[in-house]
């Protein structure tokens, strides 16, 4: 009923007690940085608790016991200091996390618990070095998206080469090809991830719109708390805002996801 049902913002504790990291609600994704400095960025679902992948590196999962989700509340395990924030996510109507092996040479047919089409995802291969593989339905200005890619650990401009099968996804799966970053050979037994986003009305959106040299406003429906921009028709790095560390008027205060 509220955007605070299903995504949430929290500094480390610098405890030891499980939740690091304050949610109110179970996280089913969990994006975490040192955000005064340049520490990595960590992703860890709680599909994988206990793990967690890279968004600014095309690195193989990782074990970490600090990146636990047993808790309903929140996630995360002592060890992080106060200068460490976490993006919480909860899965709902307009966000799944969905785990499957690879299939290739054969195309994969992935199903999600959306109920809706998903308009954003992120796959990562878990066990094998390879980039993180982005869809977005507003790639190539809206037209024909699934024949289009980005890169989320590299600052590419879009480009072709048969992730998504040119295959729009459904409201019940999305369609991979062959390649080694989102559905390789099943003989090589590699695991992946995958993250969706929808627009939810009053919640969550995922958009796009052209740019122009002086203010332009962007309409969402409700007063986002959480921001991520990305130019895609040529280099440019995803840059995140949120309203923890200042999202205002002259004083925004940017990190990269790659």
């Amino acid at each position: 009923e509220a955007g605070t049902d299903v995504f949430a913002m929290d500094t480390a504790s610098s405890g030891s007690t499980i939740p690091e990291f304050d949610s109110g609600f179970p996280v089913g994704f969990g994006l975490v940085k040192e955000v005064n400095g340049t520490q990595n960025w960590f992703a860890s679902p709680r599909l994988t608790s206990g793990k967690y992948v890279r968004t600014d590196a095309s690195n193989a999962e990782t074990n970490l016991s600090m990146m636990a989700h047993d808790s309903n509340l929140g996630w995360g395990q002592g060890g992080f200091s106060t200068n460490y924030q976490s993006w919480m996510w909860k899965r709902h109507a307009g966000f799944d996390v969905v785990t499957y092996r690879g299939v290739g040479p054969r195309i994969a047919h992935i199903e999600h618990n959306l109920n809706k089409v998903p308009e954003m995802m992120w796959v990562k291969g878990r066990n094998l070095t390879a980039s993180w593989q982005v869809y977005h339905n507003g790639v190539n200005g809206g037209t024909n998206p699934e024949n289009y890619f980005l890169e989320l650990n590299q600052n590419y401009g879009e480009d072709t080469g048969g992730r998504w099968n040119n295959t729009a996804p459904t409201a019940t799966h999305f369609t991979l090809g062959s390649q080694d970053q989102v559905n390789g050979a099943a003989s090589n037994n590699y695991d992946y991830i995958a993250m969706l986003f929808a627009s939810v009305e009053g919640i969550s959106k995922v958009g796009y719109y052209d740019g122009q040299a002086s203010d332009l406003t962007i309409e969402f429906g409700f007063q986002p708390r959480f921001l991520m921009v990305k130019r895609v028709d040529a280099a440019g790095d995803w840059n995140i805002y949120d309203t923890t560390r200042g999202l205002v008027s002259g004083a925004d205060q940017e990190l990269r996801l790659n």
